[in-house]
């Protein structure tokens, strides 16, 4: 099962990129090489979980997954929805739960998991190179916005979360030992550029949050205030260099500002959080608006305000009309801005709260086994938090539960906290044997 883990994160990370009509270096179809992969996750995992009865999945996620599934299936009741539309919603919305699962049944050892980041990694630094040339290929034909920089991950807001969470990762391994401080230093720069040119304002918010998180949670506790520290130094050299590449890419461009502009400047943060968009047209609409559409839509009907207008009634889909929902006139425009407003229309009021309680129990197993596993895990879940941070706010700022580099590694290193967390509770001892010491662990160190 390794091997076939190493496909899906080289699916995840290519099969969209080399399949897109821009590059066309793979024929249309491969985009649905996740989903295929997806499927086969789903075969695995029920015969295998069923031999082993599911021993290392904790009741509370049976709880909140059945919860869940209870949900999802009303809307589409409630409405009388067709059942492309439902197919075309299972597939977002489902297709990467199996990942959460897998690990409990596959049982994945710390040398997998290290082999795992290192592809991950050789990916995220494949995204610096392939940015750069994207933006002078771009700026050379006339495109000016940062947001056609998209690496191999098909939108810039999404390679730079991606790249926000994969650095508060590496933070936790050089805190822990496990990344050398050099290497740390030159990785942190190159990563840097990424989020630098394609000009994705919610770095500047975002990247902070992450990185103090990780750093704080993975220092000893008598030394969080001189690695606090030292976390506003990397945040500082961040800041003198993505502000500068920021203002040199928007100077004279029109309707464009300079990042201070966006800071400073209550009207220009507002007039791009709320564009006014209005419902049944094709209007671009702001994240507040987008915000505040579902309520507004659906208040005067409290059962489809709980239950939502089902899985996939309000989106379009790549596989044809009948797949389309029919409320997708009405409100694409809102739902293809934030996965939290697709919830709030799709699975609705109820199905969006048992999403976030969900985020909620895999923190709270993050935050155990970081402290209690001084293993390989326990260094990815203290990184974890700020990984969990990036995604869960994530929700907030882009749709990414539509591209699978985020959802499926979201979901399987989730899975794998969630499955230590049980192991730990099921040995009735803090660390359990197969966890490697501190010493063995300086082994696998890097740098």
């Amino acid at each position: 099962m390794r091997y076939f883990m190493y496909l899906v994160i080289c699916a995840v990370m290519l099969a969209a990129y080399l399949s897109d009509p821009a590059v066309h270096l793979l024929p249309a179809p491969v985009k649905f090489l996740p989903d295929l992969l997806s499927v086969l996750i789903v075969i695995y995992v029920i015969a295998a979980g069923s031999r082993q009865r599911f021993r290392l999945v904790n009741t509370k996620y049976w709880l909140i997954f059945g919860a869940l599934a209870f949900a999802v299936m009303c809307g589409p009741l409630i409405n009388q929805e067709a059942v492309g539309p439902i197919i075309n919603g299972m597939r977002w919305y489902l297709r990467a739960i199996p990942f959460f699962f897998l690990p409990a049944v596959a049982q994945f050892d710390d040398e997998d998991l290290e082999k795992m980041l290192k592809l991950f990694l050789a990916f995220s630094l494949l995204q610096c190179p392939l940015a750069v040339y994207q933006r002078i290929s771009n700026e050379a034909i006339g495109i000016q916005s940062g947001d056609a920089v998209i690496g191999t991950m098909m939108d810039s807001g999404v390679l730079s979360l991606f790249l926000i969470a994969a650095m508060s990762v590496m933070s936790a391994l050089m805190l822990r030992g496990r990344l050398g401080k050099v290497w740390f230093c030159i990785l942190f720069l190159l990563l840097l550029i990424p989020m630098s040119v394609n000009e994705t304002k919610v770095t500047v918010f975002l990247l902070p949050i992450a990185l103090l998180l990780s750093f704080v949670a993975a220092a000893p506790p008598r030394r969080r205030l001189l690695v606090g520290f030292q976390a506003v130094l990397f945040l500082i050299i961040a800041g003198a260099i993505f502000v500068p590449v920021y203002d040199y890419y928007n100077r004279g461009v029109p309707g464009q500002f300079q990042i201070e502009d966006f800071l400073t400047n209550s009207a220009e943060f507002d007039k791009y959080m709320d564009r006014k968009a209005k419902v049944g047209t094709e209007e671009e609409a702001g994240r507040s608006d987008s915000l505040r559409a579902p309520f507004l839509a659906l208040a005067r009907d409290p059962v489809k305000l709980v239950f939502g207008l089902g899985l996939g009634n309000a989106s379009k889909s790549s596989l044809g009309s009948q797949f389309t929902g029919r409320y997708k006139q009405l409100y694409w425009n809102f739902v293809l801005e934030l996965s939290i407003t697709a919830f709030l229309f799709e699975i609705g009021l109820l199905g969006t709260s048992l999403v976030l309680l969900l985020h909620w129990l895999v923190l709270r197993d993050a935050l155990y086994v970081g402290k209690h596993d001084p293993g390989l895990v326990g260094t990815l879940a203290v990184g974890y938090l700020g990984v969990w941070t990036t995604v869960t706010i994530g929700l907030f700022y882009a749709t990414i539960h539509l591209f699978e580099v985020l959802s499926f590694t979201f979901w399987f290193f989730s899975g794998v906290i969630a499955t230590r967390r049980e192991q730990l509770r099921l040995s009735k001892i803090e660390v359990p044997r197969s966890v490697p010491s501190y010493p063995v662990a300086a082994k696998l160190r890097v740098g």
